[in-house]
């Protein structure tokens, strides 16, 4: 629903963000300035937005980046939250087609 919302706000169109053209990349930094903006005005908008309507005994939250999105977990579910760290070489990341991009 929030990724719906930045699209709208920005008039991008989806399917032109799935592939893997030029049009994806001319986006990426205002769609990262957006997320940076709704995080510094408010620091749990994407968490709960993420469990909006979840009505689910146990939840998987994947690629949480930020420590203040743990933090939120953590405060608004208290001791039921569990953290793992799942780590992998960069070899192996690199077998899985991950390039890194210096953003």
């Amino acid at each position: 629903a929030l990724f719906n919302l930045s699209l709208q706000e920005h008039g991008l169109d989806f399917q032109r963000l799935l592939d893997a053209s030029a049009y994806k990349e001319r986006f990426r930094q205002d769609m990262i300035r957006w997320g940076e903006e709704k995080r510094r005005a408010d620091p749990g908008f994407f968490c709960r937005a993420a469990v909006q309507g979840a009505t689910q005994p146990v939840w998987v939250v994947s690629d949480t980046r930020r420590l203040s999105d743990v933090e939120w977990f953590q405060a608004v579910y208290g001791a039921v939250v569990q953290t793992v760290r799942v780590v992998a070489s960069e070899e192996t990341r690199k077998r899985r087609n991950w390039v890194f991009v210096a953003g």
